[in-house]
């Protein structure tokens, strides 16, 4: 059998390792949703419930929410206009502002989706055994990265080592 490298690089290796962990989750909700003749993107409940909460939002005030960057959230919304789940418009009072409501489509299947989030973060507790101390170091960790970035900080290092 072989060795799983990312495991045996252990804390040096995590981002790579959130990042499988995060890609095996969205592509079994992925299949999940299509099971379930569901057009729709694991990430995208992110949007539909700010947008459901906050009529009439920007794209600005969704990447601020979510802390995606601005591109992010253009291309999610376009996917999810496209797919019938947002209505896209222009602000009347400042035009460069886009906003954006949630379609008929999107309300009508909202409780279908409130159910499955309940339901998806149930399955999270279980996943973590019950212990969500993990949710701490995670804050630590994005907290002291808004800071000064990994990519930062490595330079850094390598600039004193160098010195």
């Amino acid at each position: 059998m072989a060795l799983d490298l990312v495991r045996q690089l252990d804390y040096a290796n995590l981002d790579t390792r959130l990042k499988r962990i995060s890609d095996k989750m969205s592509h079994s909700l992925r299949a999940m949703y299509r099971d379930l003749d569901i057009d729709t993107e694991p990430n995208w409940y992110l949007v539909l419930w700010i947008v459901n909460e906050q009529p009439n939002v920007s794209v600005m005030e969704i990447a601020a929410r979510l802390k995606f960057t601005h591109q992010s959230v253009i291309t999610m919304t376009h996917k999810m206009t496209q797919k019938g789940y947002l209505l896209r418009t222009k602000d009347t009072a400042d035009k460069r502002r886009t906003i954006f409501r949630l379609t008929k489509k999107a309300q009508d299947t909202l409780p279908l989706f409130t159910k499955i989030w309940e339901i998806g973060k149930k399955v999270t507790f279980e996943l973590l055994n019950k212990n969500i101390e993990i949710m701490k170091h995670l804050e630590i960790l994005e907290s002291n990265l808004e800071h000064s970035s990994f990519g930062e900080r490595i330079a850094e290092e390598l600039t004193k080592n160098d010195l």
